[in-house]
């Protein structure tokens, strides 16, 4: 058998090989999306491995998004490691072991106290901006100690620690170096597409998934949303209009029930749930409903949703069936956005909806379509998030001049089904209860 020369240079791009051959011992790679960070990065650590007898770790922000990334593409692991190499694998625990002694291991960084204990010679630090800090404080010290290295990649999430550690490659310290490289002078990106992705997302955006720039604020889909969590509980009134936004699951998520006063956009109850059974949540939602004087119910009736809003039609509960595609989702979860940074709405401060919406979060695909939702893994939840889009779906904006007499649920659901778009079927049950 020949010796395997690796890696193969000619195989590199110029972006590639620099940051492999730099001879520092902490690396941050701000790099363009599909500038192939994770590629490099399995190089380093499959070269490394082979230089030096020990463990290696590929940490991304969760342990699902290392499986789907990085073990299950056939473009990345098994292709990099020459087959020659290797000697046993564990899907389970994602590890590779190699003939020379060797391991390399796919990890999430979500939970940081559960990576104490190893002692790996080198780290990459998958999605940096994205992972928790309290990861890289956790195996610091163990770096240190053992003399090893570790590479901090990704594209900025705002000016968070991604941030801070690319500022810290940028000071000539002789441990530490940054790069920063765009779509717009890489080369790697046809500029037709980068002209078609720009179409489809706002100027900030693309500019700091294609043009690397770190952006105040840019970190999270919802910015700003602490500063309206200043809503207070509160019992109906008399001729006030309520409207619910109803997000429902059975087993390992949650419903959650958002109920909002029309009269001044602010939310004024939230029930969260789980493990219930549909009999007994249809039976919820229409008490609800009925206590907030026949609050219309904005209701996820995807899948095993749109049998339930069938139900609770038929028993006169007033309900506007939402189908979240990836579109209808999409247009959701921008209002809300904008709606949050113009303040024309207000939220309870409930420590649960703080989490979700500080860790929901979007991907980008390949052909540059932006994917929101929470991030992988059973800790992570988007359900808060979603019922507070379907009640603010169904808000107007607050005008100065209120009417005389508020509309009913009736001429609410009418007046929606006049400026919507909707197949003439998806109404016309509704109607011949009335």
């Amino acid at each position: 058998m020949s010796e395997i020369i690796y890696p193969d240079w000619n195989a590199l791009m110029p972006h590639q090989i620099e940051a492999i051959r730099s001879p520092q011992r902490f690396k941050v790679l701000i790099w363009h999306r599909r500038a192939r960070k994770t590629t490099t990065s399995l190089i380093e650590l499959t070269k490394q491995s082979q230089l030096t007898i020990g463990g290696y770790w590929h940490l991304f922000p969760t342990y699902a998004e290392a499986k789907d990334a990085v073990w299950r593409d056939p473009a990345m692991l098994f292709r990099i490691i020459p087959e020659q190499w290797i000697i046993k694998r564990n899907e389970q625990e994602l590890v590779v072991y190699l003939k020379n002694g060797s391991y390399i291991q796919l990890k999430g960084a979500d939970d940081p106290d559960a990576l104490r204990g190893p002692n790996p010679m080198g780290i990459i630090f998958d999605e940096f901006p994205l992972q928790k800090l309290e990861a890289w404080k956790v195996m610091e010290p163990v770096l240190r100690a053992n003399g090893g290295w570790a590479w901090f990649v990704g594209t900025p999430k705002g000016k968070n620690h991604g941030y801070d550690f690319f500022e810290r490659g940028q000071q000539g310290h002789p441990e530490w170096k940054s790069w920063l490289l765009k779509a717009s002078s890489s080369g790697i990106i046809d500029p037709y597409q980068l002209n078609e992705s720009r179409k489809g997302m706002s100027e900030s955006f693309y500019n700091q998934e294609w043009e690397c720039a770190f952006l105040e604020g840019e970190g999270s889909v919802f910015r700003g949303f602490k500063e309206i969590m200043s809503s207070k509980p509160a019992a109906p009134e008399s001729g006030v209009r309520y409207v619910i936004g109803a997000d429902l699951a059975k087993l390992r998520d949650f419903t959650v029930l958002t109920v909002y006063d029309t009269r001044s956009n602010s939310q004024v109850y939230q029930d969260r749930f789980q493990d219930l059974d549909w009999t007994f949540q249809k039976k919820k939602i229409a008490a609800l409903s009925s206590h907030y004087n026949n609050a219309l119910v904005v209701l996820d009736a995807t899948g095993l949703g749109d049998p339930i809003a069938d139900d609770l039609i038929r028993s006169q509960v007033p309900v506007e069936p939402f189908k979240l595609s990836e579109t209808s989702k999409k247009e959701l979860i921008e209002k809300m956005s904008i709606w949050i940074e113009q303040k024309k709405f207000r939220m309870l401060p409930i420590e649960e909806t703080t989490k979700e919406f500080e860790q929901f979060t979007y991907t980008l695909g390949e052909t540059g379509k932006v994917h929101y939702g929470a991030p992988s893994g059973e800790n992570y939840h988007d359900d808060i998030v979603i019922s507070q889009g379907l009640a603010v779906w169904a808000l107007q904006p607050i005008i100065k001049e209120q009417q005389e007499k508020p509309l009913t649920p009736l001429q609410v659901f009418r007046k929606m089904k006049e400026t919507r778009y909707a197949e003439e079927n998806e109404w016309r049950e509704f109607d011949e209860i009335y």
